[in-house]
């Protein structure tokens, strides 16, 4: 995987620039039915949170106010003030460094606007791009720089470091600042794979350095999946081996270390179950059952169907609909588990229809 030189801050930010519009985070949805959802979800986040569902009664955000008041409570991120941040909710571990990749939830506004602009709560999904790459506008990538993991904070930005005299489509006026609410979901180092294998034999035991290996496996594996699905494998089983046997030092590492094994045996499962590998499929369901075991994780639907689905394929349909049952009580409507059901029925009807006619023949002869 080649890596871009990064784009640097100065190179982007000179008197008179103007900032093109990064049409990923704001492009057409695949269909009208996306659309209209967006458009309803969005409306829940007029004034909700704006100044933050953690903050007190006394900042709620009421309409038509201006950000000279909001800015009020924040710090200066860059010296002149051009980026502004108040902090909602502490994150931990260590800020993003250079071209990771992270995944971020955000709400954007533009001043006296309780409806925000732009919204990945609205569409479901975090917005993934890689920092100091030039993937987004450049208020955002440096509002993310200063971010921990699960830390949520507000950012005033100056339309120099945002959409510029342009502007942006019939969303953000020209030459406006605007409020990010972002909230930091996800960092992936994308040179810990790397940086790894070059590290002395006692560094590769620490457990931040075998996570961060792990986390970069992960995504290789996530890339992979729909180029070479059995390279993806590779990826994800070379990334339990080592997080399995990982050496933990405090608590925190136990509950990071779950939170990623129950990732990686997911993705196997689906990935065995998408081959029809389905004894391998069925390993992956187990090592979450026993993973989960005394802890509040709930196992996905997901799980639950990709399991039934390799069960169905060893010929155990009675585990299978058991299993099928469950993931259809956690998404009733999800139609993927619809048809499985149809499919796994008419299994069963067949293998009654050759259990009858066994037992005729035996009684005939």
């Amino acid at each position: 995987m080649s890596i871009k030189e990064p784009i640097k801050l100065k190179d982007l930010v000179e008197e008179g620039a103007v900032f093109d519009v990064n049409l990923d985070d704001l492009k057409e949805h695949d269909s009208d039915t996306e659309d209209a959802e967006y458009q309803q979800n969005i409306s829940k986040f007029a004034n909700l949170q704006l100044l933050g569902e953690d903050l007190q009664d006394e900042d709620t955000y009421f309409e038509g106010q201006p950000f000279e008041i909001i800015s009020a409570k924040m710090d200066n991120l860059l010296q002149d003030g051009s980026i502004k941040k108040r902090i909602i909710r502490e994150g931990y571990g260590e800020k993003p460094p250079d071209l990771a990749i992270v995944r971020v939830h955000y709400n954007a506004y533009v001043e006296y606007n309780p409806e925000p602009f732009d919204s990945t709560y609205a569409r479901n999904r975090p917005h993934q791009f890689s920092i100091n790459n030039g993937e987004v506008i450049i208020g955002l990538d440096i509002a993310v720089q200063s971010m921990k993991l699960n830390e949520k904070s507000q950012y005033i930005i100056q339309p120099e470091f945002a959409y510029g005299r342009l502007g942006c489509l019939n969303r953000v006026p020209a030459n406006a600042e605007v409020l990010f609410e972002v909230e930091l979901v996800e960092v992936v180092n994308v040179g810990a794979a790397t940086a790894f294998q070059h590290l002395p034999e006692e560094a590769q035991k620490k457990f931040t350095n075998v996570y961060d290996y792990c986390l970069a496996l992960c995504a290789k594996g996530k890339d992979l999946f729909s180029k070479n699905i059995k390279a993806a494998i590779r990826e994800y089983n070379t990334a339990v081996g080592k997080l399995e046997m990982a050496q933990l030092e405090v608590y925190e590492d136990q509950l990071k270390q779950q939170e990623l094994l129950l990732r990686l045996y997911t993705n196997l499962l689906v990935c065995y179950t998408k081959i029809e590998e389905p004894k391998r499929g069925c390993i992956n369901f187990n090592k979450i059952k026993e993973l989960v075991q005394g802890t509040n994780i709930k196992i996905s639907a997901k799980c639950y169907f990709n399991n039934a689905k390799c069960l169905r394929m060893l010929g155990d349909l009675d585990l299978a609909k058991r299993r099928l049952e469950v993931a259809y009580k956690l998404e009733p409507k999800n139609p993927d588990i619809l048809n499985e059901m149809i499919v796994l029925e008419n299994e069963k009807n067949n293998e009654k229809k050759r259990e009858i006619e066994m037992s005729k023949a035996l009684v005939k002869n």
